[in-house]
């Protein structure tokens, strides 16, 4: 199964920026494959300003958050796995969600998540006959109709009940 974990993080990107706030995501500096800046972690964590004039080249994705930004203006380029990642919250209001350790299986990569193609074959299977369309009326079959002949009238008779709801006029 996977983790709701990248789809939350988005969720509550989205919402942050959109009112105008600050996202800040929590991040576990000691989860492997986390890059950033050692110098400003804090018991093996480091709060990490994500919003748009914050950071350069930012992506997420289900897998991971990636970004350039400046610390004590160096820039550095910011790399954390999903996984790493514990929090996100509106450092304005300080709404936001907590996320507790989940199991590695739970972060697949799409490699991982692609299923083997069935096989399938067409034994026993044959094809369609092309079909042709076949004119209704042809220049020779037109004939001037009789006058007994009725022909399809837009109006209903007069002494016909008016038909209940909406219907379509032609108009030719």
């Amino acid at each position: 199964m996977l983790s709701k974990r990248p789809y939350l993080i988005r969720a509550l990107y989205d919402w942050t920026v959109d009112q105008g706030h600050v996202p800040i995501i929590v991040v576990d500096a000691t989860v492997s494959g986390v890059s950033v800046p050692q110098a400003h972690v804090d018991q093996g964590q480091i709060h990490l300003n994500i919003s748009p004039s914050a950071v350069r080249n930012f992506s997420m994705d289900r897998r991971a958050i990636a970004f350039e930004a400046r610390f004590a203006g160096k820039p550095e380029a910011i790399f954390v796995p999903i996984r790493a990642v514990i929090g996100i919250y509106d450092r304005d209001f300080g709404s936001g969600a907590q996320f507790p350790p989940e199991p590695d299986e739970e972060f697949m990569d799409d490699d991982e998540l692609a299923a083997p193609a069935p096989k399938l074959s067409l034994a026993g299977v044959t094809a369609p006959k092309k079909l042709r369309a076949k004119p209704s009326v042809t220049p020779s079959d037109e004939s001037p109709q009789s006058p007994t002949e009725e022909t399809p009238d837009d109006e209903p008779p007069p002494n016909a009940p008016a038909p209940k709801g909406s219907r379509l006029r032609i108009v030719k």
